[in-house]
């Protein structure tokens, strides 16, 4: 591992817009922090925005590129994914997919996105 991580400026300069993005009951601030430097989360930085990603592997034998979460300026946010993109190309990954609202269904649809599933959520607390 690389001390700091790819990216850990560029997330720092962030991570407040983040925390406020992710889902508490689900993933807070600090396990995605851990994540980052345990190497299991990869962010692409640029002087306007930040994306983190991880690679799932499956059981039989895909892997993908997962989008975690990313933060800042759009037109930052759409050159990070290029990046990303070619950086998952350059060590073989499967796919690339990323987990956000409807929304960036619309975004990334030039850019070869499709939806792929939907996820159904019903609150029972």
């Amino acid at each position: 591992m690389t001390f700091p991580p790819q990216g850990w400026a560029e997330y720092q300069r962030h991570r407040s817009e983040i925390a406020e993005l992710l889902d508490p009951r689900c993933h807070t601030i600090d396990w995605l922090d851990v994540q980052m430097l345990g190497a299991n989360a990869l962010a692409f930085g640029n002087v306007s925005a930040v994306i983190v990603t991880e690679v799932r592997r499956y059981p039989a034998g895909a892997t993908e590129l997962h989008g975690l979460v990313a933060a800042g300026d759009l037109s930052g946010v759409l050159a990070l994914i290029d990046e990303a993109e070619e950086w998952g190309r350059s060590r073989g990954l499967t796919f690339a997919c990323i987990a956000s609202r409807p929304g960036w269904a619309r975004v990334l649809r030039d850019r070869g996105y499709a939806v792929h599933q939907t996820e159904l959520r019903k609150e029972l607390g």
